[in-house]
């Protein structure tokens, strides 16, 4: 009897480390990476790291560093790391590592024309590996060291289940270099254009492959200011402005130039009304609001400026007048406001919800626990109105609604998740 007791003890005992196995508490996730940042020496614990400074300071050769690399996870979701994920590189994190550890090496190449070569040759073989042939692109915001954003990028790929790129320039990651942060991102650019260039080159030899664009912050500066070259491209499939930390007047008039009816990429905006981080940048640029905390429509917005577009030319018929407006209301289909403040965490807020960013992309729905109300536009934070009221400048009928209609992310249960609290991503 006792023999059977010790066997059956033996038994649950070693089928419950075999479920630890399949079900690792943390993930090693892989990440491919382009960054215009400088490299730090060498050390013993990072054999290869990048700094808070760009990688040229006076005459820029355009050969930014690509390579590849993991950042640990913690398994909220407790995945199985099944056949395909594994195909993508995923692995249970070594006994010793802890949440956020990360390696980086690079692509060696004879010259940087043969570099580029080879990296982009991965980055089509882990979109091919994919489950539909996607490669999620990722660009961080203010205040990131190139650690920082691949744990978030991490993040982002844990929850999407696909390849990710993560694009990083250089901020130099402390609370008092907010304008030096803008400065070099905007004299990044150019390098991130460059990206553009050479991704659609990529889906233009191989159709089969899609991308999606994902942005946070300052980093949806590069998103906007690459619209000349991302308009009408059905490769991307679509956009994710995360808190984005740009002039709203400024988005309307790139809006009005380069939003085109015959595009087909899904345009998603995520805001929440606790993001004091985007009130305290309204309140540096003389309070004028950022694209993050405008709280109206975008879509109503720009049905509004597509209408203004084909109000400047005269409609032959009543036919052609009808088509314009279906046009219109396909376009308006296609764009999202969302309000997650009912899951924005921190006093700050200014979070990225990756698992709802992620879900709404994959399935067009949120992720589980969660619904989407339809409510009023124009509502906007408390910190956002006081500081409107502080520089008299507002751009906003306090007593009129928005325009249009956005969708507002609900609670209906609460997941079971029990995770570790990591830095802020």
């Amino acid at each position: 009897m006792n023999v059977i007791v010790l066997l059956l003890v033996f038994f649950f005992c070693t089928s419950a480390a075999r479920a630890d196995e399949d079900v690792p508490r943390f993930i090693r996730i892989p990440l491919l990476f382009i960054t215009d940042r400088d490299q730090l020496p060498a050390t013993k614990l990072q054999a290869i790291d990048f700094g808070p400074h760009r990688k040229y300071v006076g005459e820029c050769l355009h050969d930014p560093f690509m390579g590849s690399g993991y950042c640990v996870v913690e398994n909220v979701d407790h995945k199985t790391i099944t056949p395909e994920l594994k195909a993508l590189g995923w692995e249970p994190a070594a006994p010793k590592e802890k949440l956020t550890a990360s390696k980086a090496e690079l692509i060696a190449g004879a010259n940087f024309d043969e570099t580029e070569k080879k990296f982009y040759g991965k980055v089509h073989d882990q979109a091919l590996l994919s489950k539909d042939k996607t490669l999620c692109i990722f660009a961080h915001g203010y205040k990131y060291t190139f650690r920082r954003s691949m744990f978030s990028a991490a993040r982002l790929a844990y929850s999407a289940e696909r390849p990710l790129l993560l694009y990083s320039w250089p901020s130099v990651a402390k609370l008092r270099s907010y304008t030096a942060d803008e400065n070099n991102v905007e004299w990044s650019q150019d390098h991130f254009n460059d990206m553009i260039t050479d991704l659609k080159a990529m889906c233009a030899s191989d159709p089969s492959v899609h991308l999606r664009m994902y942005a946070h912050s300052m980093g949806n500066r590069l998103v906007v200011r690459a619209c000349p070259l991302l308009k009408e491209q059905a490769c991307f499939l679509e956009y994710n402005l995360i808190c984005p930390d740009i002039d709203d007047g400024l988005v309307q008039h790139y809006a009005r130039r380069y939003l085109s009816g015959k595009g087909t990429a899904h345009i998603r905006l995520y805001i929440s009304t606790k993001d004091k981080a985007l009130a305290f940048s309204q309140l540096l640029h003389g309070g004028y609001v950022r694209l993050g905390e405008c709280a109206d429509s975008f879509g109503g917005l720009v049905g509004s400026i597509l209408g203004d577009q084909n109000n400047g030319s005269a409609v032959a018929n009543s036919e052609e007048e009808r088509a314009e407006q279906e046009l219109i209301a396909k376009t308006k289909a296609r764009i999202q406001t969302i309000d997650f403040t009912n899951i924005d965490v921190g006093w700050m807020g200014h979070s990225i919800p990756d698992d709802l960013i992620c879900s709404m992309s994959m399935t067009g729905k949120p992720s589980a626990g969660l619904s989407l109300e339809e409510v009023d536009s124009g509502n906007r934070g408390k910190t956002t109105n006081l500081f409107a009221k502080f520089t008299k400048v507002s751009d906003q009928d306090p007593n009129a609604k928005g325009l249009g209609k956005l969708l507002k992310v609900v609670k209906v249960s609460t997941p079971t998740k029990v995770a570790t609290k990591p830095a802020n991503n």
